[in-house]
């Protein structure tokens, strides 16, 4: 090998090593990844565990809008206003006067909220008024309704306070009640019974979600300082055993009242019984004639019990003149013969009674007879003009009723009047035509007069009522209608915690009697 050859086969020596001397150093000083987590087995999977998934990072505070509130609330609270997108919006404070004004303006929109809220609760909610039927469209789709008999579950015991059957007085058909009804609180479903205490004012308010079976109550309302107030004067005196000691089952209308609407309660002062007495009426009109055993019975009772008001003493007052001496012996002799009559009628209309089946035709009859009797009556009277008193000796029919001579008659119009309504309300067939055309146009005025109403401010003054915090269940007036009686002709008054309301408890329930 010649000196070149040896030459080049060492400069190829040296730039290997040089080459293999540069890739030990970069190797030794390259970037190294850490090394990986170590893998799960394929085969095993964690269980997925709520906390599990939730991000560390803590959630950005949420802003719940007025609207949102509002729904939540029951309370209408204004939007605050968004500048239009083609108008310049104000900037946000610098921070450096955030402390102050952002909390005014903080301020400023809770202030605007509040009184927002304030006129929303001042406006007037949608009521409800429980409108009596006269007449009665249909009872066998009747679902609300006043008195007689509740609707119970099947097997359900008859509700009891402080361990006494209570008294039923309404039962209301919840899928009736207005949306809006209590600002939207309370059931919309199945009914509502409304039971008190036969002495006190302690109630149970049911919600029935399945009520098809009535329910008799298990007695009458006899108890002397129960809750039975017939229409007139039967509820003292000797005319109170000639009561039904029930509430009529009387079916009403839901009717929703909303804020400036038509409103089917009235208030009136105007007396029908008053203005019946003062202007006098003759009971051998139809439209007052008995229309069952009972009525008729009923009627010959009373007239028994007031012939002893017939004044059958031809004893002159002293001084008389010859002239009033035998006006009072006349009027002793037909007073005389009167009571004999009628005793005689009385007689045989009660063994008919026993025997016979009822008949207008022969009610008819009965009625033409009395009409006939006739007896006399001394009416004093003063003046006018110059204050003199006169007497007077008149003569009546004995089926006739005058103010100035009252024996018996609207006596028996208040027995009647009781006893038709309970009869018209069971089957309004039962009264004739001119029975009918006679008392449905006075029970409606009454109706109207006594209406009861669920969802309102209370008619009339009550002690403990807060509009914010309380709602009314149900105001029922004192009624000659619905033979119901509380206080001093008041009204009942049932309210209840909204909140309660909202969650359907009725065991809190404040009952009070407005006064």
């Amino acid at each position: 090998m010649n000196q070149v050859e040896t030459a080049a086969l060492m400069l190829a020596a040296v730039t290997l090593a040089f080459v293999a001397l540069a890739l030990a150093i970069w190797w030794r000083r390259r970037p190294r990844a850490a090394p990986a987590a170590p893998r799960a087995p394929r085969d095993v999977r964690l269980p997925k565990l709520s906390f599990q998934t939730r991000s560390k990072t803590e959630a950005a505070p949420v802003e719940i809008a007025p609207s949102r509130l509002a729904r939540i609330s029951g309370k209408v609270v204004a939007e605050p206003m968004l500048a239009p997108a083609d108008e310049p919006q104000d900037p946000l404070p610098a921070a450096a006067e955030t402390p102050h004004m952002v909390e005014a303006e903080l301020e400023a929109r809770a202030a605007a909220v509040e009184e927002q809220a304030h006129r929303a609760d001042a406006v007037e909610t949608v009521s409800v008024r429980l409108v009596p039927q006269i007449p009665p469209r249909d009872a066998i789709l009747t679902s609300s309704w006043l008195g007689g008999r509740p609707r119970l579950p099947a097997g359900m015991d008859w509700p009891l306070i402080d361990g006494e059957p209570a008294d039923f007085l309404a039962q209301i058909d919840c899928t009736q009640l207005p949306p809006d009804l209590w600002n939207g609180l309370g059931p919309r479903q199945g009914a509502l019974a409304f039971f008190i205490h036969r002495r006190g004012y302690r109630m149970r308010v049911l919600h029935l979600h399945d009520a098809d079976i009535p329910v008799p109550p298990p007695r009458a309302l006899d108890d002397p300082d129960g809750w039975l107030g017939p229409h007139g004067a039967m509820r003292f005196g000797d005319l109170d055993p000639f009561a039904i000691r029930a509430f009529p089952e009387w079916p009403v209308d839901v009717v929703t009242v909303s804020p400036g609407g038509v409103d089917p309660r009235v208030e009136s002062a105007d007396d029908a019984v008053a203005a019946l007495y003062d202007r006098g009426y003759d009971i051998a009109d139809p439209a007052f004639h008995p229309f069952d055993w009972g009525s008729m019975t009923a009627m010959l009772a009373v007239l028994e019990m007031r012939l002893d008001r017939l004044t059958t003493d031809a004893t002159p007052p002293p001084g008389a003149a010859a002239a009033d001496i035998v006006a009072c012996e006349q009027r002793a002799a037909a007073n005389r013969e009167a009571r004999a009559r009628a005793e005689e009628i009385i007689a045989i209309v009660r063994e008919s009674a026993v025997r016979e089946s009822f008949s207008a035709t022969d009610t008819t009859a009965v009625m033409a007879a009395l009409h006939a009797i006739r007896w006399v009556k001394a009416v004093h009277r003063l003046d006018p003009d110059t204050g003199a008193e006169t007497h007077e000796m008149v003569t009546l029919p004995l089926t006739t009723h005058r103010a100035d001579a009252p024996l018996w008659v609207h006596d028996y119009q208040t027995i009647l009047f009781d006893r038709a309504k309970h009869a018209w309300c069971a089957n309004p067939d039962s009264l004739s035509a001119p029975m009918r055309a006679f008392y449905e146009p006075w029970w409606q005025e009454l109706a109207a007069r006594e209406m009861a109403a669920m969802g309102h401010e209370p008619f009339r003054y009550i002690h403990d009522f807060d509009e914010d915090r309380d709602a009314v269940l149900i105001e029922l007036p004192t009624s000659g209608l619905m033979s119901r009686l509380f206080g001093d002709n008041d009204h009942l008054v049932v309210t209840i915690d909204k909140a309660d309301l909202a969650i359907g408890d009725f065991t809190k329930l404040r009952v009070q009697v407005s006064s």
